[in-house]
């Protein structure tokens, strides 16, 4: 399947690797209930990887690692409260945000709108899940070209397309199949068209990474919510426990439904976490 280039002259601003547009993934998929303000973001398995070949390749060293992360981590800080806050206004009901994933550009971080994507999970008082997009064209066309190469998921569409008249648009039906793909990429859960309650319509917005649901006509980012029947029935200790085990040498407790890459990418998030300077706020 051909990757759409759209967006591809934008994605080629980005010259740090030579063309290479180095966007990985970073989660938090264990945010406490007791929620902070601000949660550091943590590059998956898979980016760390990817990232070292970068550096290798470019002589920036022999991998991509914690120096380099936490060389100024507020380029991987992501804020929950607004996200919550605009879940309640719009839906009247409480929420607590659960998990946050986000594609962003090495070097770069939550500094570059455009160039970010970012999917917010949230539950309600019935523990339904909703999600939260906000991804910035290039982007967002760079993240779908990446899932439908992949064999792990089912998605072989494209969001945006140039209509007769040379205009580019976008695909509601397809945005939401990608949503569906992002949710098991980032939070290993299945949702399916079936779990779709309810959404609300894909939007242009403008404003930084942090900003939510600021709609704008020349806004260059795309914004939506969709609610589902999907529940968050999955129990997980808390950082403080996980992290207290890591100092004391002893392995951290197997998560119950979870898949074996899901579990690397929290135990290397745990691991990140413990190496560097705590990169949270508290209310």
């Amino acid at each position: 399947m051909a990757n759409s280039e759209i967006f591809g002259k934008k994605r080629a601003d980005y010259l740090k690797f030579a063309g290479n547009y180095a966007a990985g993934t970073f989660l938090d998929n264990n945010i406490q209930k007791s929620n902070y303000t601000k949660i550091a973001l943590v590059p998956t398995v898979k980016t760390i990887e990817a990232w070292s070949k970068l550096y290798k390749k470019f002589n920036l060293g022999e991998n991509y690692s914690n120096e380099q992360y936490w060389d100024d981590q507020s380029k991987y800080l992501s804020d929950v409260t607004q996200a919550k806050e605009w879940l309640e206004e719009l839906f009247k009901d409480r929420f607590e945000i659960t998990a946050v994933g986000a594609e962003i550009l090495e070097g770069v971080g939550n500094r570059s709108s455009e160039n970010s994507v970012q999917l917010t999970e949230a539950t309600d008082l019935d523990n339904n899940c909703y999600y939260i997009l906000q991804g910035g064209f290039p982007a967002l066309e760079a993240k779908s070209n990446a899932i439908k190469q992949s064999k792990s998921f089912a998605y072989d569409r494209d969001v945006f397309q140039i209509d007769e008249n040379n205009m580019v648009s976008f695909d509601e039906r397809n945005l939401d199949l990608l949503i569906m793909s992002m949710v098991k990429d980032y939070f290993d859960r299945e949702i399916t068209p079936q779990d779709l309650n309810s959404k609300l319509p894909a939007f242009r917005v403008c404003g930084t990474f942090n900003d939510y649901g600021k709609p704008a006509s020349d806004g260059n980012r795309l914004c939506t919510i969709i609610k589902t029947n999907h529940k968050n029935e999955l129990t997980q200790a808390s950082d403080e426990e996980q992290l207290a085990l890591l100092k004391a040498g002893k392995a951290l407790p197997a998560s119950a439904g979870r898949s074996a890459a899901w579990q690397a990418n929290e135990k290397k998030r745990l691991e990140w976490l413990l190496a560097g300077e705590p990169a949270t706020t508290k209310n």
